[in-house]
């Protein structure tokens, strides 16, 4: 890790956990925000650095550069502001029409994640996913295509269909998550529409929003998590959000229950080796809540730091060239076989299954 990787660290886990400690100047202003660009994670900084926690440092004949660096994170801020008040107005809409309807549902990641943020606008969004049971599934797909006009794109290869709504994209899921074991896919498809019966909710323009409990919320954010890792990479975006999660939620959890779930679909050591990660990377005080962490699950939590810098926003930083279709399909699996194989034994019946489950709904994409 150099020295703009630890600046960054630092600055991140000061403003989503407010811990005090980093130092409020920034001097390699360019190479840390080109690093946080790349990790989807600019909004954080330009929020500190509006709201006057952050100062960048620069010598007297930079003044100019950096008013302009100053003004182009003030812009960027009030982007972000807009761009998140747009999500609310859909979301708040489209959460009306599911209660108008009494259709059962979840909204889960990114605006759900949101909240549990210092400044939730400062996390940067890029859809809005939920889910919808399969008792519920077609007659919802009907109701939303009739009253919010819209057309559903539907993909059968993949678990879920997308729309358009005010300029946002919404992915309709009838699967959350994908495993490559059957039994495990069974019991995580179970254990969520059991969580159906006791959502929370946030707000979005003072509507009620349906979500996951605690418990299931934190199962779902962290399984996208790795998967990300093991098919493309994962950034510090999606793994800001597991941080916050995590210490949000550290005295709503049943911490048995969730050791169960987590064993029982074959990421305990996954999840052990993430805390881990956040502990002694991110300062995570209430890592030792969750679970009793031991020198291996410290190795691989430096592992999987180490691959967290080196991918970006959904491994998009790892990537040696903007490839598109085909060889960018390839790449992907080269990576994905490389992932699995590193990190096999923090997950290995599911990897195991993992691979040519992913592959074969790889190779279905590319005929279409």
């Amino acid at each position: 890790m150099d020295k703009v990787e630890e600046k960054l660290l630092d600055i991140l886990r000061e403003e989503v956990l407010k811990q005090e400690g980093a130092d409020t100047q920034i001097n390699k202003s360019r190479e840390l925000i080109r690093l946080a660009k790349e990790h989807t994670v600019l909004g954080i900084i330009a929020n500190a650095v509006c709201t006057g926690r952050l100062r960048l440092a620069v010598s007297h004949d930079q003044d100019s550069l950096k008013e302009q660096t100053v003004l182009g994170l003030m812009q960027y801020h009030m982007l972000h502001q807009k761009q998140y008040l747009l999500f609310e107005h859909a979301l708040s809409e489209f959460a009306d029409l599911m209660n108008k309807h009494q259709i059962p549902y979840v909204v889960f990641k990114g605006m759900a994640v949101a909240q549990f943020y210092p400044s939730p606008y400062s996390r940067t969004m890029g859809d809005v996913d939920f889910y919808v049971p399969a008792s519920n599934f077609d007659k919802a797909v009907s109701i939303i295509e009739r009253e919010l006009k819209v057309t559903i794109e539907r993909d059968e290869i993949d678990k879920h269909f997308c729309f358009d709504y005010h300029g946002i994209r919404f992915e309709m899921h009838y699967q959350i998550e994908t495993f490559g074991n059957a039994k495990h896919q069974k019991y995580f498809n179970r254990l969520i529409d059991t969580l159906l019966s006791s959502t929370s909710c946030f707000k979005a323009n003072s509507k009620d929003v349906a979500m996951l409990p605690p418990l299931g919320d934190l199962i779902v954010v962290f399984k996208h998590w790795f998967n990300h890792l093991l098919i493309e990479g994962v950034g510090l975006r999606q793994t800001l959000d597991l941080l916050v999660l995590l210490n949000a939620y550290q005295d709503k959890i049943d911490f048995f229950l969730l050791q169960k779930h987590l064993k029982a679909i074959g990421y305990w050591k996954a999840f052990k080796a993430m805390v881990a990660m956040m502990e002694k990377c991110f300062g995570l005080v209430c890592a030792n809540s969750y679970c009793h962490l031991e020198s291996t699950d410290y190795t691989y939590g430096d592992m999987l730091l180490r691959e967290v810098l080196s991918s970006g926003n959904f491994g998009r930083k790892a990537y040696k060239n903007l490839s598109q279709g085909r060889k960018k399909s390839m790449e992907t699996a080269t990576k994905s076989l490389r992932h699995c194989m590193k990190f096999f034994w923090l997950a290995p019946i599911d990897i195991l299954f993992l691979i040519p489950k992913r592959i074969r709904i790889t190779m279905k994409k590319r005929k279409k």
